[in-house]
């Protein structure tokens, strides 16, 4: 009798492992479709999502074009108000303008290749950029402007020279940018080695190409009259990456006399 209850408890006992064992497996079983279903679906998921926060980039991309291209038709509408004031004779558009094209050229020197710049040796004097004797007619610094009749600062010195005098490189170089500006006129840009470069205004017309390298002697084009000018002359500058300093102390020296400076 005995024998028969304890054989009847150790089949109670595999019964019940048995079936621990069947749920068991079947936990396993829910949970393994459970992670195969979500393996599954993720890739849906993920791009939905990516779908979702390109759109979101979208969107600001979209919004900050649409904000730079407000900026940059303010800044037209702005520069063509100052350009029509200065024509009628607005000195204070005239100073705006001369300064927004200062940041041009500040700019345009920035934004040179620095692969470009590495091949240019550097420079530590300039020859002159006009042959022949010649008067420093404006100063560098601090003048009484000759068309405002206020002291401004001038950026370089004015160069007194017949209408359509050449002008020539004063050292090797690539020109990063020719083109016709308010107050500076007709105009080139030539960069030189060691982040020196070299600005000309009220050209006639040019010699020279955007990117064009440029040995020293090269011509660049010819003296003239354009933009604010009151007269046939070279406005010449120099500028050390982008700020300008005075010619004068990066050419050879010259004679002074009553009239003015003078190059023999």
């Amino acid at each position: 009798m005995r024998t028969h209850k304890a054989a009847g408890w150790i089949l109670l006992v595999i019964a019940v492992a048995a079936a621990v064992v069947v749920l068991v497996g079947f936990s396993r079983n829910r949970a393994d479709q459970r992670q195969t279903v979500a393996y599954v679906q993720s890739p849906d998921i993920w791009q939905a999502r990516q779908h979702l926060l390109w759109q979101e980039v979208d969107v600001a991309c979209n919004a900050q074009v649409a904000q730079q291209e407000r900026i940059l038709q303010t800044a037209e509408a702005e520069e063509a108000a100052d350009v029509a004031a200065v024509k009628a004779g607005d000195h204070e558009a005239m100073i705006r303008q001369s300064n927004r094209e200062d940041q041009l050229i500040r700019s345009v020197i920035a934004g040179c290749d620095p692969a470009v710049a590495s091949q240019l040796q550097p420079v530590a004097e300039l020859a002159w950029p006009l042959t022949g004797p010649m008067k420093v007619t404006s100063p560098y610094g601090e003048r009484m402007h000759p068309i405002i009749g206020e002291e401004t600062f001038h950026r370089g010195v004015d160069l007194r020279a017949h209408y359509g005098s050449p002008i020539l490189a004063p050292a090797d170089g690539v020109v990063l940018y020719i083109g016709s500006k308010t107050t500076y006129g007709n105009m080139v840009v030539v960069l030189h080695g060691g982040g020196i470069a070299t600005v000309y205004g009220h050209l006639w017309k040019f010699a020279v190409h955007p990117y064009e390298r440029v040995k020293k002697g090269q011509l660049l084009g010819y003296t003239g009259d354009t933009g604010f000018s009151t007269g046939p002359h070279l406005h010449f500058e120099v500028r050390q990456d982008g700020e300008p300093t005075n010619p004068l102390e990066w050419l050879p020296p010259i004679e002074t006399t009553e009239q003015g400076a003078v190059i023999q």
